[in-house]
């Protein structure tokens, strides 16, 4: 495993609406995806010249395609406000049913796929267990069994039409008070339980075939008593790989998050990708040149395994062959 593919781990946000001359560095040296926020988002046509902008940056520098990634879940999570379908939170829409939630995927892939945009991080799997200021109604509701449906039937239609889906937070943060930005949850839930409640829609998910996962900055003591899921191989590859069966990319919530504070940036990319994450998602450009340097640093000594390094390198290329960029007007990037 070549250095080289060291930065197509990472997943970069980027500052504003054009791409900045650091941001046309990292994606020369061969950053693996770029997430937009509704910050570089003015609408549709921008947006569109905008990944098309920075696929050109990408093929002129002889690198792969990018995973251009976001968040685009409706209600109280949209980045693409203007030009686009807007449908009412997951929420509400399943109170409608299913057919409501089959044509917010579909509607929102063929929109964000005419953008250029090849990843949805979304849908929430989390359930809405508690009164909990970060999901609310972001998830599809509080009974298991009915979120596990309505997000297969979410991941099916957006990936049907060509835009991979993103499954998140694992295992479930929508039992926990706490909120990530800020402090480390702690989900202090039986095994039993976690199975029976919280791990059903990501169960359901990974049987549709769910492209990517989002692994939460969540500490669940029954799992791993002392190290966050982002980090822990027990939750990460004995639970995630080995006992429910995923084999897409998994990603991390963003790592400039406060629940990671006590672990240098450094630190929380090596443990991450140490951990079983394949995807490093950092939102800031800065950040993110910063996370390159350390894995580099890493790399030359040896604190990253080749073997985890080309695993999460062969993922990532995989995704990226099975959901390509695509130009607006349908044909395929060469």
């Amino acid at each position: 495993m070549r250095i080289a593919h060291l930065p197509q781990l990472l997943l970069v946000g980027m500052e504003e609406r054009e791409p900045s001359p650091r941001l046309r560095r990292l994606i020369r040296r061969g950053v693996g995806g770029i997430v937009l926020y509704e910050r570089n988002c003015a609408d549709a046509s921008q947006v569109r010249d905008l990944t098309t902008e920075l696929q050109g940056i990408a093929h002129e520098a002889g690198q792969p395609p990018l995973i251009i990634a976001v968040d685009q879940e409706h209600g109280p999570v949209t980045r693409i406000k203007k030009g686009v379908t807007l449908f009412p939170s997951p929420y509400k829409l399943a109170l409608r049913g299913e057919e409501a939630v089959r044509e917010m995927a579909r509607v929102t892939a063929k929109e964000l796929s005419s953008m250029g945009i090849n990843l949805n991080l979304a849908p929430v799997a989390d359930l809405l267990l508690t009164d909990n200021e970060v999901i609310g109604e972001r998830s599809f509701g509080k009974n298991p069994q009915r979120v596990a449906e309505l997000v297969a039937l979410y991941v099916e239609e957006l990936q049907g039409v060509g835009v991979a889906a993103c499954a998140k937070h694992f295992p479930g943060h929508g039992a926990c008070k706490e909120d990530s930005h800020k402090t480390l949850p702690i989900l202090d839930l039986s095994i039993d339980l976690l199975g029976k409640r919280e791990l059903l829609p990501f169960r359901e998910a990974i049987r549709v075939g769910v492209a990517t996962m989002m692994v939460g900055h969540i500490l669940i003591p029954a799992l791993d008593p002392e190290t966050p899921a982002t980090f822990s191989p027990r939750v990460i590859r004995g639970v995630l790989r080995e006992e429910l069966g995923f084999r897409g990319v998994v990603i991390s919530d963003d790592i400039l998050m406060g629940a990671l504070s006590p672990w240098s940036l450094e630190e929380r990319a090596l443990l991450a990708l140490k951990g079983g994450i394949d995807m490093l998602l950092v939102s800031g450009e800065g950040e993110g040149e910063a996370v390159m340097e350390g894995l580099m640093r890493g790399w030359d000594g040896g604190r990253l395994p080749p073997e985890r390094v080309r695993d999460a390198a062969n993922r990532i290329a995989a995704l990226k062959e099975r959901f390509p960029w695509r130009r607006s007007h349908g044909e395929d990037r060469t």
